[in-house]
C-alpha cells in the first residue's frame, strides 16, 4: 500500500510525525526462526540435563543415594531390617492386585469394581460414534429455538385461560424461573 502525496501531508498537518506516517504503511515480515535465534531471542529447542545416577552395587544396598541435598556430607546410611517397622516390609510396590484376590464381602473389592467399570463405560464412550456438526446449522437452530419458544408459550400466555388463573397455575406448579 503506497501513501499519496496529500495522504501523507494530510496526516502531517494532523500533528503525525513524519516517522509514523511512513510507518504506517512500511511493509513488515516475521523475521525468520534462525535469524531471530541469531539475534539473540529464545532458544528453539532447550537442552535437556543428565542427572547422574549411581551404579555403585555397595553404595546402593549401604547407603540411601540421593538423599544428601546438601553440597557436603555425604548420604544417610540404612540401617538393619529389625530398626524398620513391619509395614513397611508389606507394602505392595507391583501395579497392583486383580480382582480375583479380592474377597466380594470387603468394600475394598466393590470400590475396585465400581472403578473397573467407569474405566469400562470411559472406554465404550470415547469410542461411542459422535454426532457431526455442520457448518451451516443455523436453520436447525432457529426452529429448534421456535420449538422451544412454542413450548414455554403454554406456561407465559394461554388465551383459553384467563390471566389470573395463569399466574395461580404458575404458583401452584412452582415454575418460577419462568
Amino acid at each position: 500500500m503506497r501513501l499519496g502525496k496529500f495522504a501523507v501531508n494530510a496526516l502531517l498537518n494532523r500533528g503525525c510525525t513524519r516517522s509514523t506516517v511512513l510507518h504506517t504503511w512500511k511493509r513488515q515480515y516475521a523475521r525468520k526462526a534462525a535469524a531471530a535465534a541469531a539475534a539473540g531471542g529464545l532458544a528453539l529447542q532447550t537442552q535437556k540435563k543428565k542427572l547422574p545416577v549411581e551404579t555403585d552395587p555397595v553404595k546402593l544396598t549401604t547407603l540411601c543415594c540421593g538423599s544428601n541435598i546438601l553440597r557436603e556430607g555425604s548420604d544417610v546410611p540404612l540401617g538393619p531390617d529389625s530398626d524398620y517397622p513391619d509395614w513397611l516390609w508389606e507394602l505392595r510396590i507391583d501395579r497392583g492386585v486383580k480382582l480375583e484376590d479380592l474377597d466380594p464381602s470387603t468394600a475394598e473389592y466393590w470400590e475396585f469394581l465400581h472403578h473397573q467399570a467407569l474405566i469400562h463405560q470411559n472406554k465404550l464412550r470415547s469410542k461411542a460414534p459422535k454426532p457431526e456438526l455442520r457448518i451451516n446449522e443455523k436453520d436447525k437452530l432457529k426452529k429448534l429455538r421456535a420449538i422451544l419458544f412454542r413450548a414455554l408459550a403454554g406456561y407465559h400466555y394461554d388465551p383459553g385461560v384467563p390471566v389470573g388463573k395463569a399466574l395461580q397455575d404458575r404458583k401452584r406448579n412452582k415454575l418460577e424461573f419462568l
